[in-house]
């Protein structure tokens, strides 16, 4: 017998974990409680269906959950050019902006290779034994069977986008089995994953019944293949820039869409903001794929609201552990409006244009005030204020102080109003969510303007749209009419309303953000459309890997990460680009993760380049 004692070995050597009973509405909202021999897991449906449905309870964590860095409530955008993570006890700034990556408090990030092989393990122990149970609902085998192919697919492209080239493994291993499984590349596991995926979206159904909501659907197997054949696509992995790979993942991208066009199951939301902030995932229509166990009412107190984003100033008493920069708040588009008031384009801000710095936070797109909470903003029961007049400063700066914002913002996004304090908590419903539609049609825009150009419809089927097709209509959704076309609390438009009566900068666009125009190069579109993905997913846990996906972590990881210095001078207020820190990149290693070293030693592979 084989002495194995590697943590890869143990991840497949776990023994099952079941549950206790629970209803089927909350299938999901489980926890491990005893371990049981396979024999008694298997011979009973409701018991092999608990231990399936740890597939889904092991999910990676989201920006609802566990910090990013090992547990200290840092979202993984804080290590990049987006946001600067401000309390010193936390992990972004000791380990992934010094570039060590291996310290210990970014083990939450770093380790999942254990976490995922565990899960494998699980798919095939469940796709090994069950046939040995027979009392289950008509047909729930083949969809059961479904469910696991997804989960297979989804734990190996966990695995590719922070490994790169793995491991394929096929079957449950025990002692006795070959360790010395060598690596395959990165296009065989993309083609592994493809092939559960495809397997899975024939047998699982368009949607679930009300006691089954959270399990995998076709909208499910079809999002996860748009994201795994774009990240294929992407400069990371096809270097020699092979035309299909963008051809496929258009085409991928292009059926969900298509499919839910025809189906009406997923819908891009009207009201952005809500997407975020009101209601849990199976009451907005534009989430697909979207983590059940994290359902709840959002309160104050709770470590997304209290711990992540809420300023440490009176009257919040947060910890603020996630600001963003003024990098990110670059980003946002001045809008251009005619002498009539009517929105006719946008235009990039630029701390050159004096009108543009004199103006700082007025006409910007909406989305900016949906995302960012700045100097002078109401918010809630106040206004912001990151200002400082001589020694004086504003509520919300505190130089020191480590939990106040050291770039002069705070972070809004899945922060509704109706929380509001510690002392007066609030609550609001709230699930986090993997795909939402949004995202597949920027990943359709991306992977067509790569293959076709911005202009250009070259696929064979479906309705014809081009990339910057694509891009308009995620910038037409974001209508925000005058006040007067939008009624009481019933009208999809009221929190429109309502942000317009604290916030006077916030602009007046009844058909949406203006569209661009035809006649781009494709690199132009290429900006345009890294930044429309950028700003319309911030936050949401993808910024990161689309960073190393297009292989630009020497420009946007690596470098300044700037704030806004707010200086007062009795009711003026003058905004100056200012340096917070220096962050690091190695492009020689950072674009993959470390293996962990005894994986390395005991499987007989490669380490990453570098590590």
């Amino acid at each position: 017998m084989k002495q194995i004692t590697n943590k890869f070995l143990l991840s497949f050597m776990l023994v099952a974990t079941l549950l206790a009973s629970v209803s089927c509405e909350e299938f999901l909202n489980q926890a491990p409680s005893s371990e049981q021999p396979k024999e008694y897991i298997f011979e009973d449906y409701l018991r092999a269906n608990r231990y399936m449905d740890l597939l889904y309870y092991y999910m990676s964590p989201t920006w609802t959950g566990d910090g990013k860095f090992g547990g200290y409530y840092g979202f993984l955008e804080s290590a990049t050019d987006m946001s600067d993570y401000s309390a010193t006890y936390g992990a972004t700034n000791r380990a992934f902006n010094s570039g060590n990556w291996k310290h210990n408090s970014a083990s939450a990030e770093i380790d999942r290779w254990g976490a995922c092989y565990t899960q494998i393990r699980r798919a095939y122990m469940f796709l090994d034994n069950m046939k040995n149970f027979n009392n289950e609902p008509e047909g729930r085998k083949v969809t059961m069977k479904g469910e696991v192919q997804f989960m297979l697919a989804y734990y190996y492209y966990e695995l590719i986008k922070r490994y790169g080239a793995v491991p394929i493994v096929k079957e449950v291993l025990t002692l006795e089995s070959d360790m010395k499984i060598p690596r395959s590349s990165v296009d065989e596991v993309v083609d592994f994953i493809c092939e559960n995926l495809d397997a899975a979206q024939e047998v699982l159904p368009d949607k679930w019944d009300d006691d089954n909501i959270g399990r995998a659907t076709k909208a499910w197997t079809m999002a996860l293949r748009s994201r795994v054949l774009l990240f294929a696509a992407s400069p990371l992995n096809n270097p020699g820039n092979n035309q299909q790979k963008w051809i496929k993942a258009a085409q991928a991208s292009k059926e969900l869409i298509d499919y839910c066009d025809e189906t009406q199951l997923h819908v891009l939301s009207k009201d952005w903001q809500n997407i975020f902030m009101r209601y849990q995932c199976d009451r907005v229509s534009e989430i697909i794929v979207y983590n059940k166990i994290s359902a709840n009412d959002l309160t104050f107190n709770s470590q997304l609201i209290r711990y992540e984003q809420a300023t440490p100033g009176d009257q919040f008493w947060g910890y603020a552990s996630n600001n963003p920069s003024q990098n990110f708040v670059d980003r946002f588009e001045v809008i251009k409006y005619d002498s009539k008031g009517v929105a006719i384009g946008t235009e990039e801000f630029d701390w050159n244009n004096r009108n543009h710095v004199d103006n700082i936070y007025k006409n910007r797109d909406p989305r900016f005030y949906y995302t960012v909470l700045y100097n002078g903003r109401f918010w809630i029961k106040r206004q912001i204020g990151t200002w400082r007049d001589g020694t004086e400063y504003g509520p919300d700066i505190d130089p020191k102080n480590h939990l106040f914002s050291k770039t002069g913002y705070y972070l809004r996004k899945f922060w509704p109003r109706e929380c509001k304090d510690n002392k007066n908590p609030g609550s609001s419903k709230l699930s986090s969510y993997y795909i939402r539609l949004g995202e597949i049609y920027l990943n359709y825009a991306e992977a067509m303007n790569e293959a076709f150009g911005p202009d250009t419809y070259g696929l064979s089927s479906g309705t014809p749209m081009t990339a910057i097709d694509a891009i308009n209509t995620l910038r037409g959704r974001l209508i925000c009419p005058e006040n007067k076309e939008i009624g009481g609390e019933s009208d999809p438009f009221y929190y429109v309303k309502v942000e317009r009566s604290e916030n006077p900068d916030f602009p007046v666009l009844p058909n949406g953000m203006p569209a661009f125009a035809a006649g781009m190069s494709k690199e132009a579109a290429r900006e345009k459309i890294q930044n429309e993905r950028t700003i319309e997913l911030a936050f949401e846990d993808q910024y990161f890997y689309d960073i190393l996906r297009w292989k630009k972590g020497e420009e946007l990881i690596n470098g300044t990460l700037y704030g806004v210095d707010v200086v007062k001078s009795g009711s003026t207020y003058t905004y100056t680009k200012k340096k917070v820190e220096e962050r690091y990149f190695d492009p020689k290693r950072m674009y993959l993760y470390p293996i962990p070293q005894d994986e390395v030693y005991n499987l007989g592979i490669e380490q990453n380049p570098g590590w």
